[in-house]
């Protein structure tokens, strides 16, 4: 069965808002009932655009990474050229290093130059200056039951920040459950603790089985004390540089 396209998952999500049912919707996009429900679990609540670029990343992990596919082409020459997406955050949600889009750029292998970039290529250097700033105190997640590792019980999480492609300064908060690899998406503005830590406490709030939170040595995590004060449960951290410690986030992300 082949992969759903982008206008398929925008379909869907217009029909979500309608409130349509599964099945009526795939009745509407000619596919099975179980093809609309795994995909509309995939991202929560349900958006084309992420859950396409979630497809794109897992499709692209399964082959090589340093392979630039025509779908990946395609989302490139479509986000960065004409949504303005800057190429850094384009490789977060692809799951790429960022030079490598700046790699493409420069060999002509994208249908973009230097020129549409939103801040006209100023910001290869800013990001490989590396100005994100980062903090050393928490619980290692050397310190982490091996059980959080081995996925076999629910209630443990994943929580990671990314660049939002909408807004200047907007920042999409991932969530992501490790047993049943749920995925969450709550949207602030601002990347630091000061936005972030209120919407991660309104969010396991919420929770009633919430067993741990890892996330990596970002600032905007840097008050870990309070959610684990007011949630009771621990937040861990992962080494820097070390995205596989959080496989199930950074996947989605």
């Amino acid at each position: 069965m082949t992969s759903l396209s982008s206008q398929e998952r925008t379909v869907i999500q217009t029909l979500l808002e309608l409130n349509y049912s599964i099945r009526a919707i795939a009745r509407f996009i000619k596919r099975s009932p179980s093809t609309v429900s795994i995909e509309i679990h995939q991202v929560t609540p349900y958006k084309a655009e992420i859950a396409h670029a979630l497809a794109l990343k897992k499709r692209h992990l399964r082959g090589r990474h340093d392979t630039l596919t025509p779908a990946i082409a395609v989302f490139l020459n479509h986000h960065i050229g004409i949504l303005k997406w800057s190429p850094e955050t384009a490789a977060h949600v692809l799951g790429l290093p960022f030079k490598t889009i700046y790699n493409w750029l420069n060999a002509g292998r994208l249908k973009l130059s230097l020129a549409d970039l939103p801040d006209k290529g100023i910001r290869q250097k800013r990001q490989s200056d590396g100005r994100r700033q980062v903090f050393v105190h928490g619980r290692s997640i050397e310190t982490r039951p091996e059980s959080v590792k081995a996925r076999q019980t629910f209630g443990h999480f994943e929580v990671d920040t990314m660049q939002s492609g909408k807004r200047r300064g907007d920042v999409l908060v991932t969530i992501t459950e490790r047993l049943s690899r749920q995925h969450i998406v709550r949207r602030v503005t601002g990347r630091n603790s000061q936005a972030v830590t209120p919407v991660l406490i309104r969010f396991f709030q919420g929770i009633k089985n919430a067993k741990s939170i890892t996330v990596d040595r970002g600032r905007e995590f840097a008050k870990y004390n309070e959610i684990e004060q007011k949630l009771g449960i621990p937040v861990y951290f992962a080494h820097p540089y070390s995205p596989e410690e959080r496989g199930s986030n950074e996947i989605l992300n």
